[in-house]
């Protein structure tokens, strides 16, 4: 749409070299937000990415372009200074229609816009002057005016025809779902839940530009399936801002809507696979370690407010007949208050039948929560730390003397590790792009399922994360596993069949055949 504008506004920029420029210059900044926005996680380049990317870049300084012939009389750093302070408004102008069309997905990306549209106009703004035949063009208040003045008419006309397009999409998106999932049996909402069953899980996460409820994360639940994995979990989001008491579902629209879990739950029972639903609060540029409040009624009201975010997924878990169902997790300020803990896991029972778990951080958290026996899982968002030789003795004692204390099968609600330099020394955190190191991610999965794959008392992981985009590859340090040879381990670990129990002190059968097999 952006290239037939750019080209249809030619004549008119001839003669209104400003307001052209400016309109071909927005659109092509609108254009380039989603092959941007995809540079944003490990990239899967391909041709279309980078022809969509130089196109539009192109058709940015061809606008800029023709802003700046606007002002041939003036000197180089007259016209970049006007140039610039359009393109500066440009972003933000387009932030504000984004957020008015509650397309958060995209406004969070506009930032990238920032550097190639400054590029643009530099090489725009130092350009050689023509000769014009009405004479210099004055270039002042006025230009920069009429200039801003488009871009805000332009911005105002497509955000109030914006929501009615985004509605009509969403709902031919809607009905090619719905079709898609009616072919598949319905959920077996009166069969009885599995109270304890051994989970081979993949944390699944919605991920640009494939939500939930899309064919790309149907497609990657298939492919899970094929590498051997019988259980995902899935993560609906709410948000909250630290320091407020208040707790809120995103919305049907968002990546993670109700409608996306339905299509994909009614897909994984189809096709033999378990879920857990896993609900958890987004809080930006921090974690749910770090809620706390300083005065009891603000804490009962953050209670208050996160019972009712967590009865709501309760209520879809049995909905949707999950299998597990998760009640918060890494909540290490706030778990410590264990009568409103129970209080929010009776009244999950009440809504919901199956098994229930809480995802404790490593560390104090797990160590020392005291509500584990109102649980069926002791679940542990399993981030301790591996020195250099991987041992794992110490780990196994820790996670073992909780579940002896509390007669609990234990799973790991998350655990994972970064395909980077010294991964295994902070498995929580994403390594930098420039430092993938994929042999030493795929050892640390080999020692964690060595370690517990085969204990008695363990009944099965999540590993996190696989995306519904599938990006990872070998040159991404994130904590994916996805198209690395870590991915190849679970796969094989998870297709092994069944499991041979050790007793204590001694290696896992299962583990040295499994071993063998990686090192062919």
């Amino acid at each position: 749409m952006a290239a037939a504008i750019a080209i249809a506004l030619v004549h008119a920029g001839s003669a209104r070299r400003i307001i052209g420029g400016l309109t071909v210059a927005v659109l092509a900044d609108v254009a380039l937000v989603m092959p941007f926005a995809r540079l944003r996680g490990p990239v899967h380049v391909s041709a279309p990415l980078i022809f969509s990317s130089i196109f539009f870049f192109a058709v940015l300084c061809l606008g800029l372009y023709w802003m700046s012939a606007a002002w041939d009389g003036c000197g180089d750093w007259a016209r970049l200074g006007g140039l610039w302070a359009c393109a500066t408004l440009m972003p933000l102008l387009l932030w504000l229609l984004f957020h008015l069309l509650q397309a958060s997905h995209l406004r969070d990306f506009l930032w990238m816009l920032a550097p190639p549209t400054a590029i643009a106009a530099l090489l725009a703004g130092f350009r050689a002057p023509t000769a014009s035949r009405r004479g210099p063009k004055p270039f002042g208040a006025k230009a920069i005016l009429t200039g801003i003045s488009v871009t805000i008419l332009l911005v105002m006309s497509v955000a109030s025809a914006g929501p009615m397009i985004v509605h009509a999409f969403q709902q031919r998106r809607e009905q090619a779902n719905q079709a898609e999932i009616s072919k598949l049996p319905p959920i077996p909402l009166n069969a009885q839940y599995e109270k304890i069953f051994f989970q081979k899980g993949v944390s699944l996460s919605a991920e640009f530009p494939n939500p939930y409820a899309s064919p790309g994360a149907r497609q990657m639940l298939r492919m899970l399936h094929a590498d051997g994995v019988n259980a995902v979990a899935l993560v609906p989001y709410g948000g909250m801002q630290l320091g407020s008491p208040k707790v809120r579902a995103f919305g049907q629209h968002s990546w993670e809507s109700d409608e996306g879990l339905r299509e994909l739950s009614r897909l994984a029972h189809a096709i033999g696979t378990r879920v857990m639903l896993k609900p958890g609060i987004w809080i930006r540029g921090h974690f749910g370690g770090e809620i706390e409040f300083t005065t009891e009624a603000d804490r009962e009201k953050w209670f208050d407010n996160y019972g009712r975010f967590i009865d709501r997924y309760a209520e879809l878990a049995t909905e949707i007949h999950a299998d597990v169902f998760c009640v918060g997790g890494e909540f290490v300020r706030m778990s410590r208050y264990d009568s409103e803990w129970r209080k929010i896991i009776a009244n999950v029972r009440r809504v919901y039948g199956g098994p229930v778990t809480y995802a404790a951080n490593f560390g104090e958290e797990f160590q020392n929560l005291g509500f584990w026996d109102a649980l069926d899982y002791i679940g542990l968002q399993e981030y301790y730390p591996l020195p250099d030789d991987l041992a794992t003795g110490t780990l196994v004692e820790k996670v073992e003397a909780i579940e002896k204390r509390f007669h609990k099968p234990v799973i790991f609600t998350e655990v994972g590790f970064p395909s980077a330099h010294g991964g295994n020394r902070r498995p929580w955190a994403d390594g930098k792009p420039g430092e993938a190191d994929l042999q030493l991610q795929a050892r640390c999965y080999r020692t964690i399922f060595q370690a517990f794959y085969g204990q008695p008392w363990f009944e099965g992981m999540y590993w996190w994360k696989v995306g519904t985009n599938g990006f990872g590859g070998p040159k991404d340090a994130s904590l994916t596993p996805w198209g690395k040879p870590a991915m190849e381990v679970v796969s094989k670990w998870y297709q092994n069949g069944e499991r041979q129990y050790a007793s204590p002190g001694k290696p896992v059968k299962e583990s040295e055949e499994v071993a063998r097999q990686e090192s062919r």
